[in-house]
């Protein structure tokens, strides 16, 4: 099963912090057309099922937004100021360009920053706080700054998608487009075979920073079995510690089973035995707290057996994130399996410990 480029691509340019999903919801809706009936809330979150009503309700969850920045101010001479819409390190800011998503159109800027030349020795190599940073969009004043931006405008890395080796691809937003992408292909891999579940696609929204897609949804649709989708760390490149990741996670090695405090150990060997079964490589990551994705919210909701499902990703958080193909189209050969399994074998009570 071949990656399908350029809806990757589509899904990962797309401009979507926290708060901001419509862009990517708007691609899902095309995609999804003549397929499945697409839904949506005020939240911003977007789903779709496929399958039958009386059988078990499986949820395949991904997130739709990135991490980025929003506008909080514009200064008299034109410069603008941000703060980080969730987990952004304020390092990999300086002396970059980004994107600023005004009314009319992404504005171009440049995050400023002082020469080494003139800084002093003690300071170099710190980056200060965000909301010490600035943006210049070659404005010479506040009023024409803010003739092509307004506060509260969301701001993007300035990055593009490439292919970095045969199969390998380096994006910003990677984490977790291909969650995404992984959960809408095991969709219409599970429309084309068919199955006695009810399996529904969710792209959510507000990951990065309340979860509050998640806590929506998991009282919304009442599902019985949610498999989460995202992105995770690699071990594999310098400087990473699996002891400390807690697992040997290697790019190309396949999808990654989380064991958590929170995922349920019977589907999740259900999971491993289908992903045999399939021919589907599979790497275990262990996971003694918040595992920082939609997956605690989701079994809050007290009704839902949970696996969590990743995606390998090394550089997560940073500008340009990369990722495998085969991991990605596995994932979503692994979602349409195991889904096919559950509407057979599903009963009520089957994941209570």
């Amino acid at each position: 099963m071949d990656l399908d480029l350029e809806f990757l691509r589509e899904l990962c340019l797309c401009p979507a912090p926290s708060g901001f999903e419509g862009a990517v919801q708007a691609v899902l809706r095309r995609r999804l057309e003549g397929v499945a009936e697409t839904h949506g809330d005020p939240l911003g979150n977007l789903w779709a099922d496929i399958g039958p009503e009386a059988g078990p309700q499986v949820l395949a969850v991904a997130h739709a937004d990135q991490i980025g920045m929003i506008v909080t101010h514009v200064d008299e001479a034109g410069y603008l100021r941000i703060d980080a819409v969730g987990w952004l390190d304020h390092q990999l800011l300086p002396g970059h360009t980004v994107l600023v998503h005004g009314a009319d159109g992404p504005v171009r800027g440049v995050v400023g920053r002082l020469p080494t030349h003139i800084v002093p020795e003690a300071e170099r190599g710190k980056a200060a706080p965000i909301r010490e940073q600035f943006v210049d969009i070659g404005a010479h004043d506040r009023a024409e700054a803010l003739s092509r931006v307004a506060v509260g405008d969301p701001v993007t890395f300035d990055q593009g998608f490439s292919e970095l080796s045969p199969g390998r691809f380096a994006s910003l937003a990677i984490d977790n487009r291909a969650g995404v992408y992984a959960v809408v292909r095991g969709l219409e891999l599970y429309a084309k075979a068919g199955g006695k579940a009810r399996l529904t696609a969710v792209s959510s929204a507000h990951e990065e920073t309340t979860y509050m897609g998640a806590k929506a949804l998991g009282r919304r649709l009442r599902p019985d079995c949610v498999l989460v989708v995202d992105g995770t760390f690699t071990s594999d490149y310098p400087g990473v510690d699996a002891v400390r990741i807690s697992g040997e996670v290697t790019l190309g090695g396949g999808p990654v089973l989380g064991l958590g405090t929170t995922t349920n150990r019977r589907l999740t060997s259900l999971a491993q035995e289908v992903a045999a079964e399939e021919g589907i490589a599979v790497q275990i990551m262990a996971h003694a707290g918040q595992m920082l994705t939609d997956a605690e919210e989701l079994a809050a909701a007290g009704e839902a057996a949970l696996l969590a499902l990743f995606i390998p990703m090394r550089y997560v958080h940073s500008a340009a994130e990369v990722a495998d193909a085969s991991d990605i189209e596995a994932t979503a050969k692994l979602i349409a399996a195991l889904a096919r399994r559950l509407g057979g074998v599903f009963e009520p009570g089957m994941f209570v410990p």
